[in-house]
Order: structure tokens, then sequence, then C-alpha cells
């Protein structure tokens, strides 16, 4: 699982899975700009996208080590795309949700298949920063390229023209998806003289795992609420759109700063000190948003709240991957980024209908600091205690 095709493979198909999401700004800001949609309307748009990613990834946890991997993201790649081209076709706001939702449907799969694949490597921490980084890339150079080539003379449909043509040029790189992975009885290679493990012989799965994936999944609903929306604040804060665009993209810059970063440091930490690290420069950067009327407080909120994301999120699913037994729990990172993802800008939708972003700022703060209390209490109980301890 360490070989270098396998990583790329696996990055590629994280990289796709994301693609969506990590230039969900501009496409809801093309959605609401062409489609005459309010805030309400994009926030559900992007939740709907979210519902249709979680319903999959939740299921990949029955399935991730049955199936061959290969023919689920040869399945999943074109079902995306289709879904994402049937939205251009009609005016209907419901199926354009549908649409969505579908697709979302489609790159959990790829994406689950490449966050399972790097956490069976000999070092997920530093795969899955590196991964995370990879994923940033692919949103900074769309948010340079489709705003100037496509968006402008297409509109949204151009938009979503330009997230097809990147599948096409990265899928590619899927053919090297190996067939299955290293963890769980199912696939484990043993030598030809090694006796089968007996059933009981498998350590217990610690109940505490439940703690990480759950503090993923609250940090991303106030992760996606603050990604989702940080194209509208700035254009709240009466700043020029073009200006707006290539701040996103250098944000996103900034994002894949953090995961090389979280790369970097590769566990030596441990994951809870690092994690809450981030969640203090994250809430900092909520404070420094409040004061979007001005463009350098709005650029440097917008840099360093991405800075953070990119930092934390790698951090949050090696501590999953950590507490990981038998191998089928990394998978429900996936949902818990998808579920949280959902949950969150509908929510956001609802208390911005007035214009004001106060609310989204003071539930991205209040959801950071209950991720970082759980993902530390578990941290605490899942610790192997000494012995003769009461």
């Amino acid at each position: 699982m360490d070989a270098g095709r396998v990583i790329v493979a696996a990055i590629v198909a994280s990289a796709i899975g994301a693609l969506l999401y990590n230039v969900l700004p501009l496409y809801l800001g093309a959605a609401q700009d062409y489609r005459g949609l309010d805030n309400r309307a994009i926030g559900f748009l992007a939740s709907a996208f979210f519902l249709g990613f979680s319903v999959v990834t939740i299921s990949e946890f029955f399935w991730i080590r049955r199936l061959r991997w290969g023919p689920v993201v040869a399945v999943a790649v074109p079902v995306g795309a289709l879904s994402l081209y049937l939205g251009t076709l009609f005016d209907s706001y419901a199926i354009l949700l549908l649409s969505v939702t579908v697709a979302g449907g489609a790159f959990a799969a790829t994406y689950g298949v490449g966050t399972t694949i790097i956490g069976d490597t000999s070092n997920p921490p530093r795969w899955y920063g590196i991964k995370i980084a990879a994923e940033a890339m692919m949103g900074v150079l769309l948010l340079l390229v489709l705003p100037v080539i496509a968006v402008s003379r297409w509109g949204f449909d151009g938009a979503v023209f330009g997230i097809i043509a990147a599948l096409v040029v990265l899928s590619p790189f899927l053919f090297w998806t190996p067939a299955r992975g290293g963890k769980g009885h199912e696939s484990a290679v043993l030598p030809n003289d090694a006796p089968e493990p007996a059933e009981n012989d498998s350590p217990e799965q610690t109940p505490y795992i439940w703690g990480p994936i759950v503090a993923l999944l609250i940090f991303f609903a106030g992760v996606t609420s603050i990604w989702g929306f940080l194209e509208r604040i700035g254009a709240g804060g009466g700043h020029d759109a073009g200006a707006v665009g290539v701040l996103l993209s250098v944000t996103l810059v900034f994002s894949m700063t953090g995961s090389l970063l979280a790369s970097a440091v590769g566990g030596r930490f441990g994951n809870v000190k690092p994690f809450i690290a981030g969640g203090a420069a994250f809430l900092a950067a909520l404070a420094v948003l409040s004061g979007a009327q001005q463009f350098s407080l709005y650029a440097a909120g917008a840099c360093t709240v991405t800075l953070a994301i990119g930092f934390m999120l790698p951090v949050a699913v090696s501590e999953i991957a950590a507490l990981d037994v038998d191998g089928r729990y990394i998978v429900l990172s996936v949902p818990a980024i998808g579920i949280g993802s959902m949950i969150g800008p509908g929510i956001v939708g609802m208390l911005t209908r007035s214009g004001s972003f106060t609310p989204l700022l003071v539930f991205c703060a209040v959801v950071v600091v209950i991720a970082c209390i759980l993902l530390a209490a578990a941290a605490a109980l899942a610790r192997p205690r000494p012995a003769g301890a009461d």
C-alpha cells in the first residue's frame, strides 16, 4: 500500500471526490447569480450535495472491504459528471437539487476509496496531509481558471463544464487503484505457513473511536458553512467580485499549506495538541472576519481560517485512523464530513436570511470548540491505562 502508484491513485481519487467541495463558493455564487437563487436556496443546494455524499459514505462502512475498488471508481466518476451536466439542462430548481444529490453520492464513493487506501499505508498522517493539500491545489487551479475562462462566458453552465473537464483530466490516474487494501481479515495477506487467525484473536475495537468521528462531523458543519459563504461575506462587505475571486484561490493555497504542515508534523506531537492549536487559529480568524468591511481584514481572516481548516482536517482523520483496529471505521470519516457539510449550510442559510453574517461566525465558533473538546476527551479515554490502575 506504500507503492508510489497506489498513493497517487488514492490522492487523485480523493481530489476528484473533493472537487466540487473545493470550488463550492464559485459553484454556489454562479448558481445564485445566474439562476436567481437566494441565500436559503444555495444553502439547501450545498446540503443536497452532501446528502447524497453522506448516504453513500455511510453505506461504504459495509462494502468498502468487500467490493473491488477499481470498478467502484470506474462507475462513480462518470455518474458524477453526468449528474452535474443534468443540472445544466433544465431551469428547474428541483432538478438541480436532484442532480447535485446524485453527484454527491458518486463523488463520495470515489473519495471513500481514496481515504481508505491512505488509511492502510504505514504513515497515514503524512499521506493524509499531502492528500488534502493536493485536493486544495486542484481547487486553487479551478478557482483561478474557471471565473475567467468559463463562468464569464457561459455563466453557471461554464462552472459545471470546467469541473467536468477536470474530472476527465484526472481520471486516467485511477487505473492504478488497487483492488483491495491491507487492513481487516477479509483482505489481509498472510504468509503461506501462517495459521488463519481465530475469530476471537482480533483486537477489540475501542468504542472511543466515535469521539473523533463525531468531532469531525461537528467540525465540518462549521467548516463548510464558513467556506460555502466566504464569497458571500466578501460580497456583503462591498468588495470587488474579481478581487474576491482571486482571494478565494489564495485561501486554498493557505489550506494546502496547512495540510502540508500537518504532513510535516507527522504525528510527532500526537493529534490532540495540534488539533486544539488549529482550533485556536480558527477562532482568531472568525474574529478577524467580523471586520469584513475592510478588505485587508477580510483577506487576513479568510486566509487564516482556511489555513486552520487545511491543518485540522488531516489531524482529525489521523486520530480516527490511530484508533481504528479493523480498518472499516476510517471510511466513516467521509460520512462524518458529508453529514456535517450537509447540516451546516442549511442551518446557516436560515440564520443569514436577514443578510447579516454574524450568526454564521458565532455558529462556526461554537461547533469548533465542541469538536476540540470531543476529540481531546476521546483520545484521553482511549489511552491505555497503566497496569494496576484503579
